[in-house]
């Protein structure tokens, strides 16, 4: 199975939950929550703006053992951001000594001139790409995944359901043997099940808030690590290991 790294943790072999933060007051309580509902972090910066201290925030949450993703959404795939290439890609170059990984949208084209960044420094790339409105078709969605795969350690198709054909779509994407993980969500109230049911059947990542959420069904992170540790049993023993609790739940 094809792996990457977020720090130092696997990405691949075993779902991981990614908790989203989506306030600067967030991300700077972060690192002391008593309760530890995720494997990474995601900052979402294009909400939590770039006109404070992120960066030291997030140096802060990499130190306490939490690999962190950085995030600068652009409006048409559901962000916030209005900032062009030339200052995302500024912002992401002064993230990446920092964090473990950065998000880009493949439409951005931003991947081409980062990754070769991100790999010498030991950083990961997760090339992403968002339909709110929609499922493309499978032949579609395998060509965006093959051409995202190109400059990603990780890819990330999410797209919007709106009939039981639609997961059918995703969950054909992600049966298909992809060089790189891949991380496949469905969005919408037909699509919140796929948040826990595809991590089971190979998504390498599923993303729960922390805050407030994110996207369309997001659930909290604290539900995720409830369903896959009563649900998946590898994720339980290595979660579980991981944040010294009791396997049981």
């Amino acid at each position: 199975m094809n792996t990457a790294r977020f720090g130092s943790l696997e990405i691949g072999r075993i779902p991981r939950i990614v908790g989203t933060l989506s306030s600067f007051d967030s991300l700077t309580r972060f690192t002391k929550l008593a309760e530890k509902p995720y494997d990474v972090a995601e900052v979402r910066l294009d909400v939590v703006g770039t006109g404070n201290d992120w960066l030291s925030e997030c140096k802060l949450i990499e130190a306490s053992g939490t690999p962190v993703i950085v995030t600068l959404r652009i409006v048409s795939e559901g962000g916030k951001s209005q900032l062009g290439n030339d200052q995302r890609k500024a912002i992401f170059k002064s993230a990446l000594p920092v964090v473990s990984a950065i998000d880009v949208e493949l439409k951005s084209g931003l991947a081409d001139s980062l990754y070769a960044d991100a790999k010498a420094q030991g950083k990961a790339v997760l090339v992403s790409f968002h339909d709110f409105d929609k499922t493309p078709s499978l032949d579609e969605l395998s060509e965006i995944a093959s051409q995202a795969g190109k400059r990603a350690s990780v890819v990330k198709i999410s797209t919007f359901i709106n009939s039981a054909s639609d997961l059918k779509t995703l969950q054909s994407l992600l049966q298909k043997d992809w060089d790189v993980p891949m991380c496949v969500i469905g969005m919408g109230p037909l699509g919140t099940s796929t948040r826990v049911s595809f991590p089971c059947v190979g998504s390498c990542l599923t993303y729960g808030y922390l805050d407030v959420p994110a996207a369309p069904g997001q659930l909290p992170a604290r539900t995720l690590v409830e369903e896959l540790r009563k649900t998946l049993p590898t994720f339980n023993e290595d979660f579980s290991a991981r944040h010294q609790i009791p396997e049981s739940v």
